[in-house]
């Protein structure tokens, strides 16, 4: 601990750990309903997606995304209870979030740019797909798809490392030892506290920033680019695909045609849901951290916009289950089923 001032005693607006009243009331009253119908929602989305009838590489992607999206949404849950006067004010909770705050952050940016980088997957396959309907059929080494999920998850991983660095947060205590106070400067600030000079090395300052500008082309700019790009492709090929079946003129080619048309169009048209809604929920938060960075804001800059757009991001990670739910007629199927058949057991046993 960096110093003592047990002299000074802090009142409760002062140990407030929400840095507006936007933010207390989302925290609060929002997010706990969000988050929890999020990772419910997720959880049964897992029950259908690891079904052996449902396994194929898009749903694996689909999985791997629910998985990162269940821990992100648990990963709120320290700050949301930071915001009940409970834990706001418990001296045991406030040592525990402000050591690990950064940390927290740290791993819920891992698993959101998981996310990102699994919904590009699931685009790209079905796109492929598409175009060259004998992939579609292919099955992949065994290796291929364990390799690429844990590359997916190590990269996004070794890009977000860095944010376990990126600040350096001063934890004091007050009150005869009975308050905790933290603040937190960027390892690239020109003023250190006391105005003292920054005790980073210039070339250690370098590389985070390096590390930095690689975050942000990476899990941000290009995502956002390359959903939007496939996005659009995918829907254009599925719409080439649909004139090309039109014209068989065979009975029996025209029926299997027809069946091929349901199933192409029930499969995209759910993962156009899912590529739309994330671009949507994504794009605004994307914007607000480049324009951080480019006019180098302080946190205390356009906190309640950064508020708002962080609230979009976690209703698109708390929405998967309503999209598959609204897009997918045979995955609403399966989940009456598996659903079904787990009373049934439970019933059995009784």
């Amino acid at each position: 601990m960096a110093a003592n001032f047990s002299h000074v005693c802090l009142n409760e607006k002062q140990q407030m750990m929400s840095g507006s009243s936007l933010e207390y009331s989302l925290q609060r009253y929002f997010y706990p309903a969000l988050a929890v119908f999020g990772i419910l929602g997720n959880f049964l989305n897992l029950t259908v997606l690891l079904n052996r009838s449902m396994r194929s590489r898009a749903n694996t992607f689909l999985a791997v995304l629910a998985f990162a999206d269940i821990i992100f949404l648990f990963l709120l849950f320290p700050n949301i209870l930071a915001n009940y006067s409970i834990f706001t004010y418990n001296y045991y909770f406030r040592w525990f979030y402000f050591y690990t705050k950064v940390h927290l952050i740290s791993l819920a940016n891992w698993c959101s740019s998981v996310a990102i980088w699994c919904v590009i997957a699931v685009c790209a396959d079905r796109l492929v797909g598409i175009q060259k309907p004998l992939y579609a059929r292919a099955t992949w080494s065994s290796w291929k798809m364990p390799a690429l999920v844990v590359g997916i998850v190590s990269g996004c991983g070794l890009l977000t490392f860095y944010q376990h660095f990126e600040y350096v947060c001063l934890v004091r205590s007050y009150c005869h030892e009975t308050q905790l106070y933290s603040r937190c400067l960027p390892v690239n600030a020109e003023k250190w506290w006391g105005q003292r000079p920054n005790p980073f090395s210039a070339g250690y300052q370098r590389v985070v920033s390096s590390c930095k500008l690689a975050f942000i082309f990476l899990m941000i700019i290009l995502p956002i680019i390359l959903l939007t790009f496939l996005n659009l492709t995918l829907l254009c090929a599925l719409r080439k695909r649909q004139k090309h079946l039109s014209f068989a003129t065979d009975m029996s080619d025209r029926r299997n045609s027809d069946h091929m048309q349901k199933t192409e169009n029930r499969v995209t048209l759910t993962v156009a849901f899912i590529v739309t809604m994330f671009t949507l929920t994504n794009g605004p938060s994307a914007l607000v951290h480049l324009a951080r960075h480019a006019y180098q804001l302080q946190p205390e800059e356009l906190y309640d916009l950064t508020m708002i757009c962080s609230t979009l991001v976690i209703c698109g990670k708390a929405s998967n289950f309503i999209l598959f739910c609204l897009g997918s007629k045979h995955f609403r199927v399966r989940l009456l089923r598996l659903t079904q058949r787990k009373v049934n057991r439970k019933i059995g046993t009784l």
